[in-house]
């Protein structure tokens, strides 16, 4: 499917970043377990201050494609002052937004096929 094609996703998410001026937020598109195709698409996602690693990808669940984040383990403690807090909630409601994007975009293709 579209959605998970690596220039598609990658198409998607430059298209988000213009129209939502989201120039601040840190985001890559990388060929999922680092193979090109069809299924390959994944989008990171670099927290201004927080250093856990955060993507996006689409799953199949109940047999309906669903953008999913995903947050990865930490190894330590993270404290954060008041500015530290207000930016990583920003980015937070950034990276909910591109969620919401995605799944935009992937319900489009879908009903088309």
């Amino acid at each position: 499917m579209p959605y998970r094609d690596r220039t598609t996703v990658e198409r998607w998410v430059n298209e988000y970043i213009v129209s939502h001026s989201a120039d601040s937020l840190g985001v890559a598109v990388l060929d999922k377990n680092f193979e090109a195709g069809p299924n390959s698409g994944i989008v990171v996602v670099t927290l201004r201050s927080a250093s856990t690693i955060t993507f996006l990808h689409p799953e199949v669940r109940q047999g309906v494609p669903t953008w999913v984040v995903t947050f990865e383990g930490r190894s330590g403690a993270l404290d954060m002052d008041d500015a530290d807090l207000r930016t990583l909630a920003a980015d937070v409601t950034a990276l909910a937004e591109l969620r919401s994007f995605l799944q935009q975009k992937t319900d489009e293709v879908v009903l088309t096929y």
